[in-house]
């Protein structure tokens, strides 16, 4: 189970319709069969129960906060647009889960049972967690929830018609409280997914019933994945054949829509666009009509592929409950958490922990299950450093870290700080034949050719400072020193190297020379007896520069400090802290600043890429984040803002742009795949017939000679390296991919092509930080960050154009405004516990849950009887 939470404002009769997006209309063959629009469920503390089927209109009323059961509003209720109606996760899992499920029936009812006791276990789980705020305004506290509802609906399509059986889970923002009915805390929910979606994931891979009916029928679950390994291998083609049908839907629909503005399409219409989409994707076959047919439909595909049923029952290996280490789990699960992020809370530890526990094959009971997944949630717990010490933190605030995550951070400081002890001495450039640089430029050159031992550059984009360090690598080698440039990317290494001229290499893989090991669990360590390559010796007087310092996580960063201690080189760190951050524990570049001497520093302001240079000053004002909103008025009045009505029309300005060779940028890999495909569709003159020559990958994407492609796995004995990009020129005899470079070519076996080429039309702003490109294109959304948005932004020397979905230009203003209020940067444990102070200053303290002993009444005491006294 992934995704995230929901936050659903707005009006209640528009509820379905937003909830229906996340199906095709294919799935209106199975809910004209079934009956109700929703299950509702109740949860008290006690436990969770059902309430009952709501209708179209009961689940309105259910949304716009009133109570179906007395027909009550759930007290003071806002009537507003922006109201918070509820919040929503996803109960869903591997597809080829739902794969088997469309081919046997009984298959499909254990499956719905699982997800069922899945979204129960959800609740149950939020009833005893959720929080809602008391008190005045400055003042508040946080109380435990006593009552909660959702209601679950049912979907058994994805957006693009594939099977995908999923759950919307609606959690409703009226919740009682303290003796009345209150607002959900919702940022509360929100800081709880990774136990939302743990639970729901374990909840099904554990089932008994599942796993039993799934053996019966041959199939048996791969406990890192949880995919069935009977169907994993024909995902990536059965997805490839469904989503074209969804790319004719929505071209069909942009179509339309350009030519009716101010229109909706009715359902008469995209009934007609669902059978020319299915016909136009596969002329040979039969338009399904119904749930029957459409299942048959799937079932026909998937044996087109090669699918045959198991021949015989498999047997049913499982882990039993006390086989498993708890203390050892853990310690894994700690040292899981720390090598990603510098501070948790005990859901985020939960969500691990259930993960963990469906990967080690568990099948049990859910009671005994979520014993197990309770007490090792609480030893981990206890294994962790308190950032803060507070008996009435909230749950939701994420206080807690390792000492292992501390005391890197605390090395790294040391390490910088030692550094950073005496004034820096700048080298004044002089001489001939050097690269010209301009006066700002210069003083960046002075620094990194002085005496400084830690020094920092730190500039905006486009300002020039790779200009300045072909200068540098010229002044040190006069000198007899080295510039050594490393990157976190070996992409981004080459991309150094090839325009300094200096020595360019991955971080990863100096430190690795200098025997430094590590794994995905955390664990890091340093082999003795290594002896790096020549190129990875520095030597006193050489220059150890980190590019791109910003993304620089902390474990790297500590080794490379190392190396450089060890030979008495100098370090520089060149970045920008408004750019993308560190992939993990960052904040590098930020404990730099704050360290080094003033001598040392050096700010480029000045932005030399942009050929206009009203342009240039407007970039500066994205990378402060200052003032969004006159800065989204000023880029609307230039174009360099598009609003589309629809996601559909943006997705087609979005593939004319990459079909013409622009730069098509987005947040998520799930929307690079869609743009790749649908730019894909673009350049060919009928995208439902392919060349011979082409391949399905894991992933579903289709790729053919000509397409533009990415490796996105190093590997040197192939010779490429991650998010490297490349043309697709031919395929071998024996599957291989053959790709061609700049200057060179490649072939990768078809193992690597299936699981690490993808097309590359469009890229994850990640993967084009340090580019620069003619024009650039970026799908801003409400998962867009503000570095990443001004990253975006910024690849282009002649244009850039953010493209936004709203139905008005307020709208795409406040959505603008929002990207750049968000900050997502993990800057290390001590930032860390800042932000922590502020969650419970911003959301206040909370008053724990009293036990139920605690919540028995006292017996009430007889009033005394009256006497004939005169009562003193």
């Amino acid at each position: 189970m992934h995704g995230g939470v929901k936050f659903y404002n707005g009006a209640a009769k528009a509820a379905r319709a937003y909830v229906e997006r996340d199906c095709s209309r294919a799935d209106d063959y199975y809910l004209g069969e079934g009956t109700g629009v929703a299950e509702r469920l109740t949860a008290t503390p006690a436990g969770v129960a059902g309430a009952g089927s709501m209708d179209g209109d009961e689940y309105e009323q259910w949304v716009a906060g009133i109570d179906i059961d007395t027909g009550c509003k759930k007290g003071r209720v806002r009537e507003d647009a922006n109201a918070l109606r509820f919040v929503e996760v996803t109960v869903n899992g591997p597809k080829t889960w739902s794969l088997a499920a469309a081919l046997h029936p009984e298959v499909s009812e254990a499956l719905d049972g699982a997800q069922d006791r899945a979204a129960e276990q959800i609740v149950g789980w939020l009833a005893l967690h959720a929080t809602t705020r008391v008190g005045p305004r400055g003042r508040q506290v946080q109380v435990p929830v006593e009552r909660i509802e959702a209601a679950v609906i049912r979907h058994y399509t994805s957006r693009a018609g594939d099977p995908h059986r999923h759950l919307h889970l609606q959690v409703n923002a009226r919740v009682f409280a303290a003796g009345a009915w209150r607002g959900l805390h919702s940022v509360g929910v929100r800081d709880m997914i990774e136990a939302i979606n743990g639970i729901g994931h374990a909840a099904v891979a554990t089932d008994p019933e599942f796993r039993a009916v799934l053996a019966a029928r041959g199939f048996t679950l791969d406990p890192e994945t949880g995919e069935i390994e009977q169907l994993a291998p024909y995902v990536g083609a059965f997805s490839a054949r469904t989503s074209q049908i969804h790319r004719n839907i929505d071209r069909y629909e942009a179509e339309w829509r350009r030519e009716h503005p101010g229109e909706e399409p009715g359902p008469r219409l995209r009934e007609a666009w669902d059978r020319r989409a299915w016909a136009d994707a596969r002329p040979d076959k039969v338009v399904p009509t119904g749930g029957a047919d459409l299942v048959a439909r799937w079932n026909d595909e998937l044996r087109a592929l090669g699918y045959r049923d198991p021949a015989a029952p498999a047997v049913l290996e499982t882990t039993q409950v006390g086989r498993i280490d708890r203390d050892g789990a853990a310690e894994w699960v700690v040292s899981q958490l720390g090598a990603k992020r510098s501070a948790w809370n005990t859901a985020d530890i939960r969500g691990k922990v259930e993960l963990l526990l469906a990967q080690t094959n568990l099948v049990t009971t859910p009671a005994a299950r979520i014993e197990l997944a309770e007490d090792v949630t609480a030893r981990a717990a206890a294994r962790c450093v308190r950032l803060l010490a507070t008996p009435d933190l909230p749950e939701h605030v994420r206080s807690l870290t390792s000492q292992q995550v501390v005391n890197v951070e605390a090395d790294v400081v040391g390490r910088l700080a030692r550094r950073a002890e005496k004034p820096a001495r700048r080298v004044r450039l002089q001489g001939r034949g050097l690269v010209r640089v301009d006066p700002t430029q210069a003083a960046v050159v002075g620094a990194l050719a002085g005496d400084g031992q830690l020094v920092v550059v730190e500039g905006a984009a486009g300002a020039g400072k790779t200009t300045a360090l072909r200068a540098t690598r010229e002044l040190l080698a006069r000198h007899g020193h080295r510039l050594v440039v490393v990157t976190p990317t070996l992409k981004a290494a080459e991309v150094a190297a090839a325009e300094t001229g200096a020595d360019g290499r991955s971080a990863a893989w100096l430190i690795h020379q200098h025997g430094w090991r590590w794994d995905a669990d955390g664990h890091w360590a340093r082999r003795p007896d290594t002896t790096p390559d020549a190129a990875a010796r520095l030597r006193p007087g050489d220059l150890l520069l980190i590019d791109e310092a910003g993304m620089l996580d902390q474990d790297t960063a500590r080794a490379l400090l190392t190396i450089a201690d060890e030979a008495g080189a100098r370090v520089a760190l060149v970045g920008d802290r408004h750019q993308l951050p560190a992939v993990g524990r960052g904040g590098v570049l930020d404990h730099a600043l704050a360290w080094s001497h003033p001598t040392s520093v050096v700010s480029l302001q000045k932005v030399h890429r942009f050929t206009d240079p009203d342009y240039a000053a407007l970039s500066l004002r994205m990378r402060t984040g200052n003032h969004p909103a006159a800065v989204f008025d000023a880029l609307h009045r230039r174009g360099s803002i598009l609003i589309h009505p629809s996601e559909a029309e943006r997705t087609a300005a979005l593939a004319e742009a990459g079909a013409a060779g622009d730069l098509v940028l987005a947040d998520t890999r799930e929307h690079v795949a869609s743009l790749n495909a649908a730019i894909r569709d673009q350049r060919r003159a009928d995208p439902a017939r392919d060349p011979a020559e082409s391949m399905v990958t894991a992933r579903g994407e289709r790729i053919g000679v000509g397409d533009r492609v990415a490796t996105r796995r190093n590997d040197p004995d192939l010779g490429v390296a991650n998010r490297q990009t490349w043309t697709a020129i031919g395929f071998g005899e024996d599957g291989s991919l053959v790709l061609r470079g700049r200057g060179r070519d490649r072939v990768v076996p078809t193992e690597y092509a299936n699981r690490f080429v993808e097309l590359a039309y469009a890229t994850t702003v990640h993967g084009a930080q340090g580019e620069t490109v003619d024009r650039a294109h970026v799908a801003i959304g409400d998962t867009t960050g503000a570095a990443a948005a001004y990253v975006a932004m910024t690849r282009g020397r002649l244009d850039n154009t953010a493209h936004l979905v709203a139905e008005s230009v307020e709208d795409a203003r406040k959505l603008w405004v929002e990207v750049f209020g968000r900050d997502r940067a993990d800057l290390g444990p001590a930032h860390a516990k800042r932000q922590a102070i502020e969650a419970v200053d911003r959301y206040g303290t909370q008053k724990r849950r009293l036990s139920r002993q605690e919540t028995v009444e006292e017996p009430r005491r007889p009033a005394p009887a009256s006497g004939g006294g005169i009562g003193i």
